[in-house]
C-alpha cells in the first residue's frame, strides 16, 4: 500500500475523508480524465476548500494512489468477512455465496475497478506491483475454496487455478461490459447463470450423473 501524507491525527476521520475524497474523484476521472481535473475542482466537487483537501492529501498524484490503496483494499476486506462468515459452510454452497458477494462487490465499485483497468499500463511498476498482488489474493481465495471442495469430496480434480481466474474474469466482465450485458440480464440472473454454469462444470455429483 502506498503512505499518503495527512496532517490529521485522528485515524478514522482521516479513512472516511478519504474513502469519501476516493468516490468523488474517480466519478470526476471517469468524467473527465485524470490528467484534466485539478484539485481545485476536487475540492469544490467535495464541498471543500483547497487547502482542507491538502490536509488529507499531499499531491493530486496521491488521489491516484488513494484509489489504488481503496481498489486494492476492497477485495480483500470482503472475503476478509466471507471467509470468517462461512468458515464452516460446506465447500459448494461456500462457492456459491462468495461468488454471489463478489460479483455484487465488483458492481458496487464498477467506477474504481475499471479505471484501475483503463490506467493499468501507465501505473508505475510499484503501483502495478499493488494491483496484481490484491488481484492474486482474490484469485487464492477462490482456489483455496476449490481445493477443499476437491478434498472433500464434492469437486471434481480440476485446474484449480485456471477457475479461480476464470471467476474474476466473470465478475470483471460484468464491470467491463454492463452496459451490454443489462440489456438482457439483471445482475441477479447474470449471477445466477455464471454460479449455475461453474458448479456444473466442477460439480462431483454432476460429473458423475
Amino acid at each position: 500500500m502506498r503512505k499518503v501524507r495527512t496532517f490529521s491525527n485522528d485515524k478514522e476521520l482521516v479513512l472516511r475523508r478519504r474513502n469519501h475524497i476516493v468516490k468523488i474523484a474517480t466519478k470526476l476521472i471517469v468524467k473527465k480524465g485524470y490528467n484534466r481535473i485539478n484539485t481545485r475542482e476536487l475540492a469544490a466537487a467535495l464541498g471543500m476548500s483547497t487547502g482542507g483537501l491538502y490536509h488529507y492529501i499531499g499531491s493530486k498524484e496521491d488521489i491516484l494512489h488513494l484509489i489504488i490503496n481503496f481498489a486494492s483494499e476492497l477485495p480483500d476486506q470482503t472475503l476478509s468477512t466471507l471467509n470468517k462468515k462461512l468458515k464452516h459452510v460446506a465447500p459448494t454452497k461456500s462457492l456459491i455465496e462468495s461468488v454471489k458477494v463478489y460479483i455484487e462487490t465488483v458492481e458496487n465499485n464498477r467506477d474504481f475497478l475499471n479505471f484501475i483497468n483503463h490506467i493499468m499500463l501507465s501505473l508505475t511498476p510499484g503501483d502495478r506491483k499493488i494491483v496484481y498482488e490484491a488481484e492474486s489474493r482474490v484469485v487464492e481465495y477462490f482456489e483455496n475454496l476449490l481445493l477443499e471442495g476437491i478434498e472433500k469430496g464434492e469437486f471434481v480434480a480440476l485446474d484449480t487455478r485456471l477457475i479461480a481466474n476464470n471467476v474474476v474474469a466473470i465478475a470483471n466482465a460484468w464491470a467491463n461490459r454492463g452496459w451490454y450485458l443489462k440489456r438482457y440480464y439483471t445482475l441477479e440472473q447474470y449471477s445466477s447463470e455464471q454460479i449455475e454454469t461453474l458448479i456444473s462444470q466442477i460439480s462431483k455429483c454432476q460429473a458423475n450423473s
